[in-house]
């Protein structure tokens, strides 16, 4: 249905924030700030280091990639990190997550700057985790010790 990934407009904010209550409710780990998910979403629109891509009509994509750049802590190098790539679940049977990690991947291609990309996972994530392996170079895994201590997440269902 939909061809290519474009840049976000600001009249896909609603969309999208309600995309990431959704991916929230599939993997968040900790509790969810719709403020804090808008603010990271103004760094895009200020132009401050950050672009996002969505699949799908203006004012109603189904599908949205985050990248800020940004530098590690212990380096003078600058790389592009991915915050979330998701698609709605009403349209996981397609390849729009494959077309949204090409985008990133032409992004960091064109910019020049490593990509780093990574996954809370959990049972509900394992599909994801299979798309990356095929589509990444594996650099790592994630660990989380005593996640209770701010409340209930995704990961007690």
């Amino acid at each position: 249905m939909f061809e290519a990934v474009r840049p976000a407009v600001p009249a896909d904010e609603d969309k999208i924030v309600s995309m990431i209550k959704l991916l929230h409710d599939e993997n968040g780990l900790f509790p969810l700030s719709e403020k804090r998910v808008r603010d990271y979403m103004q760094r895009y629109f200020r132009k401050e280091g950050a672009l996002i891509g969505v699949i799908g009509d203006y004012g109603d994509p189904i599908a949205s990639i985050y990248l800020e750049i940004g530098q590690p802590y212990y380096s003078e190098t600058w790389f592009l990190n991915e915050a979330w790539n998701f698609v709605h679940p009403d349209h996981r049977r397609s390849d729009y997550a494959k077309k949204l990690l090409g985008w990133a991947k032409d992004a960091s291609e064109k910019m020049k700057l490593p990509l780093m990309v990574g996954i809370v996972s959990n049972h509900r994530t394992e599909a994801k985790v299979r798309l990356y392996e095929k589509q990444l170079e594996k650099a790592g895994a994630f660990f989380v010790w005593n996640r209770g201590a701010v409340g209930p997440s995704a990961w007690d269902n």
